[in-house]
C-alpha cells in the first residue's frame, strides 16, 4: 500500500511539473522559441518585449545570424543606434552574405546622420542581392545627397564615391 501511495505521488509530481514548467518560466525553451516569441512580440509592436525575446535565444544560440538582425530591428527602433548597429555587425560576421541586415545597417547610419558608412552598407547589400530595391534606392539616393556636398563647396576633402 505504501508503495502504491509513493507511486501515485511520483506519478502526480510528473504531471505537475510537465503542466506547470511551460507556464512556470519555459525552463526548457529554445532558441527557436524565444526566437518565434521575439517576432510574435515586435508584430505586437512591443519591441522592448521582442528585444528581451531575442536576447534570450542569443544567450542559447550565439551563432543565429537572424536573431543578432532581429535584435538590431528591436534596438534601432527603441533609439539605441550604436547597439543596434553592433547587433548587426554580428549578425554579418556570422553571414556575411545576409543582405537585409546590410540593409538594415544602412537604415541605422542614415539615422545616425552618418551618409557615408550608409551607402557602403547598401552597397554590400546590392552586391549580394543587385535586385534588392530598398538598397538601390537608398544607395542612390545618400550618394546623391553626399554628392550634392561635395559638389557644392570648393572643399580639399572632395569625395571619392562608392
Amino acid at each position: 500500500m505504501k508503495l502504491i501511495q509513493v507511486s501515485l505521488a511520483l506519478i502526480t509530481l510528473a504531471m505537475i511539473m510537465t503542466f506547470a514548467s511551460p507556464v512556470l518560466g519555459q525552463t526548457n525553451a529554445t532558441s527557436a522559441y524565444w526566437f518565434q516569441q521575439g517576432l510574435a512580440f515586435y508584430n505586437q509592436d512591443n519591441f522592448s518585449a521582442s528585444l528581451d525575446a531575442y536576447n534570450k535565444a542569443l544567450e542559447l544560440d550565439q551563432r543565429d545570424s537572424e536573431a543578432w538582425n532581429n535584435k538590431g530591428i528591436d534596438l534601432g527602433i527603441l533609439g539605441k543606434y550604436s547597439d543596434a548597429i553592433r547587433a548587426f555587425e554580428n549578425a554579418v560576421a556570422l553571414n556575411d552574405s545576409y543582405a537585409e541586415a546590410w540593409y538594415n545597417m544602412g537604415v541605422i547610419y542614415d539615422l545616425k546622420g552618418d551618409y557615408y558608412t550608409a551607402v557602403q552598407a547598401y552597397k554590400m547589400a546590392t552586391q549580394i542581392n543587385p535586385s534588392y530595391q530598398k538598397a538601390l534606392v537608398n544607395r542612390n539616393y545618400d550618394t546623391d545627397r553626399l554628392m550634392a556636398h561635395s559638389l557644392s563647396c570648393s572643399c580639399q576633402d572632395q569625395l571619392t564615391l562608392v
